[in-house]
């Protein structure tokens, strides 16, 4: 496999790695060639088809400064800080079907060198002791294929937690418990071995060739990396989904249902035990066609007496109410 520099090891926001390998897969990949390289992040990774707002607690997330990442691969959600390592293999297809294995086999092998030794399990992880030290995900294009996943060296499996698990304090420490059970660092067992010291044995036993980055090539890459960077693709490219927001206020016990595509609103309906004194329907339709942002609550409510439609309802208590459904604002 050839190794792939580019001046910034470890120190650049995922942007930058996603777009590296857009870049190496879609325009630098050759016949024959595989190409391997490490990085670090501090955040959440969401799948490519997953909805945040099912897969991670934002109130956390906030209060921490943790950031979330959209990646361009399937799979699930994923947590890391700067003492887990991510890995990236780039490559051509075969005429076989992809397999997570044929690829893994070569982290277990370098493992095998350190008197480590992993096993395959399921689909796409990696275990130690019966406990999983990796996940991967993966696409393919018809340039060729990427894969990559984490590899736990110490992270902060608590933090993890928290950070992807409903901000429900029963179901974090249940969370904290099993995660525990089944997901291990591999840095006790390592003899002493620092996660830098980890990533050179692999640099070393996995590749046998180098390629370093032009500075025109990294300046290419950080201009792809925008497109991971900008709230359409982290918060607006979710799949389809309803969001679901439930309160009692004055007034009544408000729900409110929101279809949501592509970040725009598809439909919109208020119910509850209230009592309505004139069709919600013309007022529901305002928020049809647009982004489901403070901005557009605002807008409407400027334009609208939601008093007109619910009796006894306080209009900035039912705005609070709507702002806590919004997870990016302009």
């Amino acid at each position: 496999m050839i190794l792939v520099r580019h001046h910034n090891e470890g120190q650049l926001k995922p942007y930058f790695y996603f777009a590296l390998e857009e870049y190496l897969l879609n325009e630098k990949l050759k016949e024959g060639e595989t190409y391997f390289f490490t990085w670090e992040i501090h955040g959440v990774v969401i799948g490519k088809n997953q909805v945040i707002e099912n897969e991670v607690n934002l109130d956390f997330l906030r209060e921490n400064n943790i950031d979330v990442y959209r990646r361009p691969t399937g799979g699930g959600c994923v947590y890391a800080d700067h003492r887990n390592t991510m890995f990236s293999i780039i490559t051509k297809k075969t005429n076989k079907n992809f397999s997570f294995k044929t690829y893994l086999s070569k982290i277990i092998d370098s493992m095998k060198l350190l008197n480590i030794h992993i096993e395959f399990s399921g689909r796409n992880d990696l275990l130690f002791d019966g406990k999983k030290i990796s996940g991967n995900a993966f696409l393919q294009n018809k340039h060729g294929m990427l894969m990559h996943g984490t590899f736990l060296y110490d992270c902060d499996l608590e933090t993890m937690v928290r950070a992807i698990t409903p901000s429900d304090e029963k179901l974090v420490s249940k969370g904290v418990d099993s995660v525990r059970s089944r997901v291990t660092n591999l840095k006790p067992y390592l003899s002493g071995m620092s996660q830098e010291q980890l990533i050179k044995h692999f640099e070393n036993t996995l590749t046998n060739e180098t390629y370093e980055l032009t500075d025109d090539e990294i300046a290419k890459v950080k201009e792809m990396a925008k497109k991971y960077e900008s709230k359409d693709w982290i918060y607006k490219k979710q799949p389809p989904h309803t969001k679901t927001l439930k309160k009692r206020i004055k007034g009544g016990l408000i729900e409110v249902m929101i279809d949501l595509h592509d970040g725009l609103i598809e439909n919109f309906k208020i119910l509850g035990d209230f009592f309505d004194t004139n069709p919600l329907e013309t007022f529901e339709k305002n928020f049809i066609g647009k982004e489901f942002t403070k901005k557009t609550i605002n807008q409407i409510f400027q334009d609208n007496d939601i008093d007109d439609y619910i009796l006894d309802i306080d209009e900035n208590e039912f705005k609070s109410f709507l702002y806590e459904g919004v997870i990016v604002d302009e």
